[in-house]
């Protein structure tokens, strides 16, 4: 028998090293500071959720005020509301955008209608989210009136729902008059902060002066800052509520000093490893939360909070009646988005969107209430896959006003890029909750160690991952239960392949409602 060499052994040995290095790799660690405090939330997990129900015109595949209408119950149909706050409950969401429009409450000038339809919708709403103690981020998307549209745009449905108002008086008195309605009159404590136009300055938004120029939003700001001044209306103003993600520019905030709260939104981004011709304007995550990152840092600095009011991914396709917003990849796209925002330092994150017709720009909604074969509000309303049991999972797990805690993930790299991310949250009665999205299609087995200052606690598992994409009839239960120790022991789990994972100490069935506040 021949002796292997000197050189054959340290070759053996290489490659055992190696070997060795390689499993290691494979192996996600994931580390819990509790003592590190990277933000506590001023708001939330949720969704946007419209009261608007009268049409806007629609052309090709797009509708002119987006899917921000249709697909509200009659407004004196109890069982169909319950059914809505049944799910409303179930998804715990704590941090919603409601969403109106002008013409509800003042369709002519200084003529006023809060028993009209649709304000009637958003008093359900409201009364469901002040008994619930959820925070509302109240958002006019547009005026939507011709006598308050440029004369060149009146009488035209499409020019009027994109004017800004001709008038900046009549303007800020008409919001002022509608804060102090819902704030005074009404007595909602649930509106916390107040947004005047839904995405101004593009071609194609809703503030745009003749013949189809983008102006400024910032004297609107300021007109109703000192509108509600004068009626003693401290509600804060939240702004620009710019679209798509931008870099945040100093520059070009002329407006810090009328708002209290900054939020924009993001719709154009992707996988950092995703490739994508027919989305070229798209950034990759790592951008976004760049941007994210700078946004809420500039926000912080002045003592205010920062939303990503409107969430969504573009990038799988959309329009008419496209799918595509709702597809599994979409909704874990945008679930990673969340996770990694927390730890940028975002203050609330709203889904687009609830409920909405699906037909209109896509299938967006969370929930499920129109019947788009027929067109009409179905009878039984359901969960609509994936953005219900995916997002949904981040929601019902997270309370309002949650501290984002330090965490740290090494290893779980594939294709020279990091593909796992976790953000820990403690609520504010102590219940901890940790996020974890995989978007690779590998799994990965995973340490989870929390640092010596924590005691021992309980924490359930619970899972969706891309075999259960689709799946109407998803139930989500706790799968196994861990001790987590600040000992420096592990909790040792799997991540499956593409796939959010949530460690909670909160223990919920399927049949339990989700957490808002605590």
């Amino acid at each position: 028998m021949q002796m292997p060499s000197v050189a054959m052994l340290t070759c053996l040995l290489i490659v055992s090293l190696t070997a060795a290095k390689s499993a290691a790799q494979d192996i996600v660690r994931i580390d819990i500071q509790p003592g590190i405090t990277v933000n506590t939330m001023a708001g939330g997990i949720g969704a946007s959720w419209h009261a608007i129900e009268d049409s806007i015109p629609m052309v090709g595949q797009s509708s002119h005020g987006g899917s921000a209408w249709g697909a509200n119950p009659s407004p004196d149909d109890d069982l169909a509301w319950h059914q809505v706050f049944r799910h409303a409950g179930w998804l715990g969401l704590d941090f919603c955008r409601v969403e109106l429009e002008q013409r509800m409450y003042e369709p002519e000038r200084k003529q006023y209608d809060w028993e009209s339809r649709e304000m009637r919708i958003l008093y359900r709403i409201l009364d469901w989210c002040e008994l619930m103690g959820v925070d509302v981020f109240l958002q006019q998307m547009w005026s939507n009136v011709d006598w308050l549209a440029y004369p060149e745009f009146r009488g035209d449905p499409i020019l009027r729902v994109h004017s800004a108002p001709h008038s900046l008086e009549d303007f800020a008195d008409g919001v002022g008059e509608l804060a102090e309605h819902l704030l005074k009159r009404r007595g909602y404590t649930c509106i916390r902060w107040l947004s005047i136009n839904n995405e101004p300055g593009h071609s194609w938004s809703w503030w745009q002066t003749p013949p189809n120029e983008p102006a400024s939003i910032t004297p609107g700001l300021e007109a109703v800052r000192r509108e509600l001044d004068r009626r003693g209306l401290d509600i804060p103003l939240s702004g620009p509520d710019w679209t798509d993600t931008p870099a945040l520019e100093p520059v070009k905030i002329d407006f810090d000093a009328w708002i209290g709260a900054y939020d924009i939104h993001s719709y154009y981004s992707t996988f950092d490893w995703q490739e994508c011709e027919d989305c070229p304007g798209d950034l990759n995550m790592t951008e976004v939360v760049r941007r994210l990152g700078d946004w809420a840092g500039w926000a912080h600095q002045r003592g205010k909070p920062f939303f990503l009011s409107e969430v969504g991914s573009m990038a799988f396709g959309w329009r008419g009646t496209s799918l595509a917003p709702n597809s599994f990849e979409a909704v874990l796209k945008d679930v990673e988005l969340v996770v990694r925002g927390l730890n940028a330092g975002v203050d609330g994150f709203n889904r687009w969107s609830f409920n909405n017709r699906g037909n209109l720009d896509g299938q967006w909604q969370m929930l499920s209430t129109w019947d788009i074969a027929i067109n009409r509000l179905k009878e039984q309303f359901c969960p609509q896959p994936n953005s219900y049991f995916v997002y949904g999972l981040v929601s019902r797990f997270t309370a309002r006003h949650s501290r984002v805690m330090g965490s740290s993930v090494t290893g779980g790299e594939a294709g020279g890029l990091p593909r796992v991310f976790a953000a820990a949250l403690e609520s504010p009665s102590g219940d901890i909750t940790v996020l974890i999205v995989n978007d690779a299609r590998q799994p990965w087995p995973a340490e989870i160690a929390f640092s010596a200052t924590v005691a021992g606690f309980e924490l359930n598992r619970y899972q969706v991952t891309s075999k259960q994409r689709d799946n109407l009839d998803l139930r989500i239960e706790p799968l196994q239960r861990f001790t987590a120790t600040g000992d420096g022991k592990p909790i040792n789990l799997v991540l499956p392949p593409f796939s959010l994972t949530v460690l909670s100490s909160y223990r919920l069935t399927h049949g339990d409602a989700g957490v808002i506040s605590d």
